[in-house]
């Protein structure tokens, strides 16, 4: 699945554990909100209780705190709009991954199982998943 003019570029991949969904693009709140939003969404379509997000290749405007609140806020609601729950994984680079992962905070203080990470062994050891041939 692609995006239009200004949105950011979303690709799926299904895996035996996980849906993985590779990002690409420049950044915008509202594109954030999208983002979270089809991550669950996939995942459930796809009836898995984990999803990875790679956003390593989105870029341009840093998220601001107040962004960075929003989505963490954003997040939580998702994580509870969907039963089974499901287990979220953000994985990226800083400066766009907060040092201190403001978003993860704030979303997990509002119920959501949801973590960031900058390692993608991490973030898959985290989701509980094998790594799959070929990357995320």
């Amino acid at each position: 699945m692609l995006g239009g003019l200004f949105r950011l570029r979303i690709e799926v991949r299904v895996h035996p554990q996980h849906v993985a969904l590779i990002v690409a693009g420049l950044y915008s709140r509202s594109e954030a909100f999208r983002v979270g939003e089809e991550a669950y969404r996939q995942a459930a379509k796809a009836e898995r209780q984990n999803v990875l997000v790679d956003v390593r290749k989105v870029n341009g405007r840093v998220p601001s705190l107040l962004d960075r609140f929003d989505i963490g806020v954003h997040i939580a609601g998702q994580h509870q709009s969907f039963k089974p729950r499901i287990r979220l994984a953000v994985l990226g680079h800083e400066p766009m991954i907060h040092p201190e992962r403001f978003g993860e905070l704030v979303a997990r203080n509002r119920g959501a199982d949801a973590r960031i990470f900058t390692g993608e062994a991490e973030a898959l050891q985290w989701l509980g998943v094998a790594a799959p041939p070929g990357g995320p």
